[in-house]
């Protein structure tokens, strides 16, 4: 995969994401994807396959009333896109690690992809 292919795919995922788009995350997603979110170095959520992916981003999409992920850099190397991000939320529901709902989110980190074919198969976000 090209940077510039790749770059599109992140986009397009985040854009999906940010619209609570589920099915849209999902058509950028291999179907044996790996997912990980570390925070402060201990990874908090570890998930395989298409299907576990699409169950985690259901139940959190019904946490939160708004979020924005917004791409503040892109890199390419070693066929890996990492991007900075900005990201801003509103919490709907009380999440399960205790933040209650009503809540605003807003921090910076990155997300590194990795790509199989024409699809993500392995994203890795850090906050």
């Amino acid at each position: 995969m090209e940077a510039t292919q790749a770059e599109k795919l992140v986009d397009s995922y985040i854009e999906a994401y940010n619209s609570f788009d589920v099915p849209g995350m999902l058509a950028c997603l291999h179907p044996d994807v790996q997912f990980e979110h570390s925070t402060n170095g201990d990874v908090t959520v570890r998930l395989d396959g298409k299907a576990a992916f699409e169950a985690q981003a259901t139940r959190a999409a019904a946490w939160f009333s708004e979020r924005t992920q917004r791409i503040t850099a892109f890199r390419w190397q070693d066929e890996q896109a990492e991007v900075a991000i900005d990201y801003f939320a509103l919490t709907a529901a009380d999440l399960p690690n205790g933040i209650p709902a009503g809540t605003t989110l807003q921090f910076s980190g990155r997300s590194v992809f990795s790509f199989r074919g024409e699809l993500i198969a392995f994203i890795q976000d850090f906050s």
